[in-house]
């Protein structure tokens, strides 16, 4: 069978005592990822304002401490690659200077500092700071880890988010074995490939651009949607229509992706979102099988009470909680994606 978009519908009432208790309906639409497996439930209530994206709670505690990433302070405080490996200790390209992680995830765990600025907005970063990054990941997949087969670039920006340091870095991560996430998605595309003789990737693609609800547009190599099953209430989803891995992009095609996750980030901080995580993952070999997948999603603390947006389902169920619909997302970053 071809990939089904499947959503179901549940209606649920009670008396309203804002509305002199008469009776309320209310519905509860819950999708299933036909690319992940993933179910996320949509819940169509108004969600509050976030307000304007403050910082400054965390510049306030990150007073006081020395940033190992600050100019000065990276060449003395930061680890340094085996010699075998890296032998100039540390990699550098443009603003960005990689080495390894001092409490790794992973057997290859390192940590890429973006830029030479201590605090940057998400609409600051520049596309040249950000593809230095992935180029420099590039770079340290090639030299250090020649025998992995699956790897990924992540991105903890703030401490909602997990970030452990205000100063931008990316996190990458490389191994022999995919993590659980990316053991499915290669299962699901295997499946699917033996069933329908077609990509996934390619297969996803092609209903999207026809449906157009939750199609962002493309930019560089990558085509930016929103999933159908988000992962957050800001999901946004980067896919290769050619099939290619971050290893084969050409420099001029990394420019572009990253020029598609600053359109992403500066929209972010347009609503008001103050943290975000970002995970690309790709195959470092033809043969390992993993799709290039790109997600950028939110970490929001909801107003008044600053409730978090992660809660039991998706921490104890594995299904995600969202307030605003894929088709919602979509139309509203479309409105700044062509400026």
């Amino acid at each position: 069978m071809p990939l089904k978009f499947k959503l179901i519908h549940h209606q649920t009432g009670y008396l309203n005592p804002a509305d002199d208790m008469k009776p309320t309906s209310v519905d509860v639409e819950i999708r299933h990822d036909p690319l992940t497996g993933d179910r996320s439930r949509i819940l169509n209530f108004r969600l509050r304002s976030l307000g304007k994206l403050d910082h400054s709670e965390y510049l306030e505690r990150d007073k006081g401490h020395t940033c190992p990433f600050c100019p000065g302070n990276v060449e003395k405080m930061v680890s340094r690659f085996l010699p075998e490996e890296v032998p100039e200790g540390l990699l550098r390209r443009g603003e960005a200077v990689g080495f390894p992680n001092m409490f790794p995830y992973e057997a290859h765990n390192a940590v890429l500092r973006l830029t030479k600025a201590h605090h940057v907005l998400p609409s600051q970063f520049t596309p040249r700071q950000l593809a230095d990054g992935l180029l420099m990941a590039v770079d340290s997949f090639k030299r250090v880890t020649p025998k992995a087969h699956y790897a990924a670039v992540n991105w903890n920006y703030m401490m909602p988010a997990g970030g452990g340091v205000v100063h931008p870095h990316f996190q990458i991560v490389a191994g022999i074995n995919p993590t659980r996430f990316q053991s499915r998605l290669i299962r699901r595309a295997k499946a699917f490939a033996k069933r329908e003789s077609a990509g996934m990737m390619a297969a996803y693609l092609e209903h999207e651009k026809i449906d157009r609800s939750r199609w962002v547009g493309r930019v560089g190599p990558v085509v930016w949607l929103v999933p159908f099953a988000p992962r957050a209430i800001y999901d946004l989803m980067a896919l290769s229509p050619e099939g290619k891995g971050l290893m084969e992009f050409t420099p001029k095609q990394i420019l572009g992706l990253a020029r598609g996750m600053c359109r992403v980030v500066s929209f972010l901080e347009a609503r008001g979102v103050n943290a975000y995580n970002m995970a690309l993952h790709t195959s470092l070999k033809p043969e390992a099988g993993l799709p290039f997948m790109l997600r950028i999603v939110s970490r929001v603390h909801i107003p008044p009470m600053a409730v978090d947006e992660i809660n039991y389902f998706e921490k104890l169920h594995d299904e995600t909680v969202c307030f605003l619909s894929p088709e919602t997302i979509a139309k509203d970053i479309k409105t700044m994606w062509r400026e």
